[in-house]
């Protein structure tokens, strides 16, 4: 079986493990059988320094249900970032060991950004750069015995402003650093609405990118979009999901992410163990979390059934 475990992202709790409780309770009373943690807002990690008290109290937590766990770390880790090198290599060893204490297995990372000018006056230098840094991270994740799972991006405001880019906008630009890497504990994390979003902007074929990720792909993170960039001013996450523009973070249908062509795309290529993590905002929990789940466990069937 391809496909261990379908669940939501817990979100951001702001300190209190008691809501991080509640989270996990209801997550498991509506039958998830995995679990994605929000590394950023537990408080367990100040400073890039675990706090052992935190830590404890939010592993006495998730020790209360049998939940296939991940953690996201912070996405401002960007491992192409020299001037702050140091840093981010901290954070994310960091929380290489926080996800060991809590017993979460993989570690989502987001792949290294840039200005665009120098993307085009540094490409192959900031990818070697990148690899590098990527080879310690998946050398210590092993020894941990946890997972890095780099995840292709999606066009935030900074890239729609011309601020920043990635190559990881394209999935398959993705699958060729991580083969390049070439470690065992580096797989990939493919956010499916991110695809449908960099697809737009660039001009790729969205299923075609997500089949030369697939041998490497070990997570999933779901949510629908329509691919539109985020272009018209909004003030917030409700106003772009009106728009239908952006990360909207949405059920399966409410954008236009082919999701039974994304499941042909990746099977019968996905890594064994691998999990999906539902990503839908606040609001579409209140009226869509049953429906999105059950969606999502479909989308976990096809899979292992089309791998069997």
């Amino acid at each position: 079986m391809r496909v261990i475990a379908t669940g939501f992202n817990t979100g951001d709790v702001e300190g209190s493990v008691a809501s991080l409780a509640a989270r996990l309770d209801h997550l498991a009373q509506i039958g998830c059988t995995g679990a994605e943690i929000t590394a950023t807002g537990l408080d367990a990690v100040i400073a890039c320094r675990l706090i052992a008290p935190q830590v404890a109290a939010v592993r006495a937590a998730m020790a209360r249900h049998d939940l296939a766990y991940s953690l996201h770390a912070p996405i401002a880790i960007n491992l192409m970032d020299r001037v702050h090198a140091d840093l981010h290599r901290r954070a994310a060893l960091v929380s290489l060991d926080l996800a060991a204490e809590i017993g979460a297995r993989v570690v989502v990372l987001h792949p290294g950004r840039c200005h665009p000018r120098d993307w085009l006056g540094g490409r192959e230098t900031l990818l070697a750069q990148e690899r590098d840094e990527l080879a310690r991270l998946a050398e210590h994740a092993a020894s941990l015995g946890v997972a890095v799972a780099y995840e292709n991006i999606s066009p935030n405001a900074r890239v729609i402003a011309g601020e920043e880019t990635s190559y990881s906008l394209d999935p398959g630009l993705l699958a060729d650093q991580i083969a390049a890497v070439g470690h065992p504990a580096l797989i990939a994390c493919l956010d499916i609405s991110h695809a449908r979003q960099g697809a737009t902007l660039w001009g790729f074929d969205m299923l075609a990118a997500c089949a030369r990720l697939a041998p490497h792909v070990g997570h999933l993170h779901y949510s629908d979009s329509t691919g539109i960039p985020a272009t018209v001013a909004t003030r917030s996450q409700a106003e772009m999901q009106f728009f239908g523009q952006g990360d909207m973070h949405a059920p399966p249908g409410m954008g236009a992410v082919d999701f039974d062509g994304v499941a042909a795309a990746l099977a019968p290529q996905i890594r064994p163990g691998t999990r999906i993590v539902i990503e839908i905002k606040r609001n579409f929990r209140a009226h869509a979390e049953a429906a999105t789940l059950a969606a999502a466990r479909a989308f976990a069937a096809r899979l292992n059934e089309e791998t069997a």
